[in-house]
């Protein structure tokens, strides 16, 4: 194939990659977010069905209420961990397994709130896919324990620290959470009484880092994943240009190549250019290139 049967060459656009499932997840969770602010502004009630009750729950509820979200924060914050560790289990474990473990994860999260509300006032409600999300943190990042990261606090303080560190203070904000705020708030006891009051479902975030840590355990055994990454990919945002063959450096006057050999080499080069620009491309190759270019001319 010539420079001008290539799609670049005859201003054809390239077959774009399809959305991920991440995406489509965040998207419909987005869409459920501005279908709640209608029902708000319409003072209507046709969301009410997803909710989890803790009085007498359905059937369904039990998944449904991941689809909610009690304000634009809350959406806000588990969007974002979801577009950044839900990418990274699709990528390496693939879609099945992401929708998998944030589906279990709610699931599991909700049965951790209602045993913590057992004897106590079951009056409440549990909305938000954070069970999930937190789940798919783990899965997504207990093999990376020691990966740097930078965090912006509050949106605009800059924190590195690595993976270790950040999963160890948020198990313990959970825990302690649960222990202190949620479990005595929700239980009339003498002599155990909340420390702060908050209206977060940490019993559910316990869940969902438990069942985190047990699918991720589950992957590290069957290895799940091995046609979606079988190499650990670095923690950047920027993914990194596709890794080609270099062609070899060759003295041309050396070795005189033959017109499909020359061709062959032009070709590879090409591909390069066509996967990450001529920018990808070394010195070496940029002479080749043109060495190339015009034994063919």
């Amino acid at each position: 194939m010539g420079i001008g049967d290539r799609a670049y060459m005859r201003n054809q656009r390239l077959a774009r990659e399809p959305i991920s499932v991440t995406a489509w997840v965040v998207g419909v969770l987005v869409a459920f977010f501005i279908l709640g602010l209608i029902q708000e502004s319409a003072g209507a009630d046709f969301l009410g069905w997803a909710m989890l009750a803790e009085r007498a729950p359905l059937p369904w509820q039990w998944l449904t209420h991941g689809l909610l979200h009690d304000g634009f924060w809350h959406l806000l914050g588990n969007g974002l961990i979801l577009w950044w560790t839900g990418a990274i289990v699709e990528r390496e474990q693939g879609p099945r397994a992401l929708l998998a473990v944030l589906a279990a994860g709610t699931l599991f999260g909700a049965f951790a709130w209602a045993l913590t509300g057992l004897g106590g006032d079951r009056s409440g409600l549990l909305v938000g896919v954070s069970a999930g999300v937190y789940a798919l943190m783990l899965v997504a990042l207990l093999d990376k324990l020691d990966h740097q990261i930078t965090l912006l606090l509050f949106f605009f303080l800059p924190v590195t620290l690595k993976v270790r560190w950040l999963l160890i203070v948020i198990s313990l904000f959970t825990f302690l959470g649960w222990a202190f705020a949620e479990l005595p708030g929700r239980h009339a006891w003498p002599q155990w009484h909340p420390a702060w009051n908050d209206s977060i479902a940490h019993s559910a975030h316990l869940g969902g880092l438990l069942l985190g840590w047990l699918a991720w355990r589950h992957f590290q055994r069957t290895n799940a994943g091995p046609r979606y990454a079988q190499v650990q990919e670095p923690m950047e945002t920027e993914a990194p240009s596709p890794s080609f063959e270099t062609p070899p450096e060759v003295n041309t006057l050396s070795r005189p190549l033959t017109a499909a050999q020359a061709r062959a080499e032009l070709d590879a080069l090409l591909d390069k250019i066509s996967a990450g620009g001529f920018g990808s491309l070394t010195p070496a190759e940029k002479r080749r290139l043109e060495e190339l270019s015009a034994r063919l001319r």
